[in-house]
């Protein structure tokens, strides 16, 4: 009898947990389904946290890079790319120069090298820097078709041609030296071209391992597509790829091996592309100069679900939409580890969070009418 009733209590207490998670994730308007054997988590078009977990993010910031100093001397002519060191040395990318800073967490410049051209040590158009095995550098330049680790201090250990994927780009890595990176097919036939985009895994040494994702669209020779539909890709620090297509707000959470763990979808409104709208991208796209009469320009009614997305060092998912604030910003949704809505943010139009790392978020604020600023923020989650 005492086993019945054991029996029956585990049971009980089963059945009350379950119907008691049904009832809080209908209250949050969250579900989670099994589909084909993958759990996808269904979110709401506003924020969804946990009870007593961090849902508000104030960021504070502590460093800024680009402004002139005494002599009137500006430490970047264009800020390309970045990424940080596990001692928060800052590594920047000036393409304009052709050269590689890195500053100290402080803010203090302590090496530079590179510079324009084709040669040995020089560089015309890095696409890609991130640190590998702790303290080296890893450099893409399509421009040279050249792969590069490189030293902290700026020697060259090693080169490899790039080949047919010299064209790579938005390039990611995990920490085991595998990169993920956008591929690009031109096909022309007469007055139509098409595009086929591959997002591609690839080994430490630049040779393909997988294919994650595929698309392909097409347009007139004389079109440009003014809101680009693209991939958005980021790895997290266990190694987990999250990526999606930005035509529609789904996720994939994917494990090194390619084997899908988990999706995420989010609810949302389209944004409408206003006539401001179209007059940013298009001073973004050619600045002040007029295009030729022949020349026509697509634009959709809406923007796509979202532009890009990066991940943090503790497993979330930041996500840059469309939705604007008060002032015109831009909202950033993010997911924590298992995909959940936790928080929304704003960030003005201009300023792109690049890394987030140890608590500090990495932005460059690019202008057309000014010189890059790179921002540093403490995040603070409460």
């Amino acid at each position: 009898m005492k086993k019945i009733f054991a029996i029956l209590k585990v049971s009980l207490t089963g059945l009350l947990t379950l119907l008691f998670l049904r009832i809080f994730l209908l209250g949050q308007d969250i579900e989670v389904k099994m589909e084909d054997g993958i759990p996808v988590v269904y979110n709401p078009k506003q924020p969804a946290p946990l009870p007593d977990t961090p849902s508000r993010l104030t960021l504070i910031e502590d460093i800024r890079l680009g402004e002139p100093d005494e002599d009137m001397n500006y430490p970047f002519s264009m800020l390309s790319w970045l990424c940080v060191d596990d001692e928060e040395n800052i590594i920047t990318v000036d393409n304009e120069e052709g050269c590689v800073r890195i500053f100290d967490k402080t803010g203090k410049l302590i090496r530079k090298f590179g510079r324009k051209g084709q040669g040995p040590g020089e560089f015309q158009n890095i696409t890609f820097v991130s640190v590998y095995d702790g303290d080296k550098i890893r450099l893409i330049d399509p421009s040279n078709h050249r792969f590069s680790l490189y030293s902290r201090d700026g020697q060259c250990l090693e080169e490899v041609k790039l080949g047919e994927y010299w064209r790579v780009q938005r390039v990611k890595s995990d920490s085991r030296g595998f990169l993920y990176a956008n591929f690009t097919t031109v096909n022309r036939v007469d007055e139509e071209v098409s595009f086929t985009v591959d997002l591609i895994k690839f080994d430490p040494d630049f040779q393909p391992v997988m294919t994650m994702g595929s698309f392909t669209q097409s347009r007139k020779r004389n079109e440009i597509d003014m809101v680009e539909r693209r991939f958005g890709y980021d790895v997290r620090s266990d190694d987990v790829l999250v990526w999606g297509m930005n035509t529609e707000y789904v996720l994939n959470f994917v494990e090194p091996e390619g084997k899908i763990i988990r999706k995420v979808v989010k609810d949302y409104d389209p944004e409408k592309l206003t006539e401001e709208d179209r007059k940013r991208q298009y001073i973004l796209s050619f600045g002040e100069r007029e295009l030729p009469p022949q020349i026509k320009l697509k634009y959709p009614k809406h923007f796509y679900p979202y532009g890009y997305l990066i991940c943090d060092d503790e497993g979330r998912t930041y996500v840059r939409t469309y939705e604007k604030a008060d002032q015109g910003e831009f909202f950033f949704d993010v997911f924590d580890s298992q995909g959940r809505y936790i928080a929304k943010f704003a960030r003005p139009v201009s300023e792109m969070p690049s890394i987030i790392k140890k608590g500090k978020m990495y932005s460059i604020l690019r202008d057309r009418n000014e010189l890059p600023i790179l921002r540093r923020y403490t995040m603070v989650w409460e």
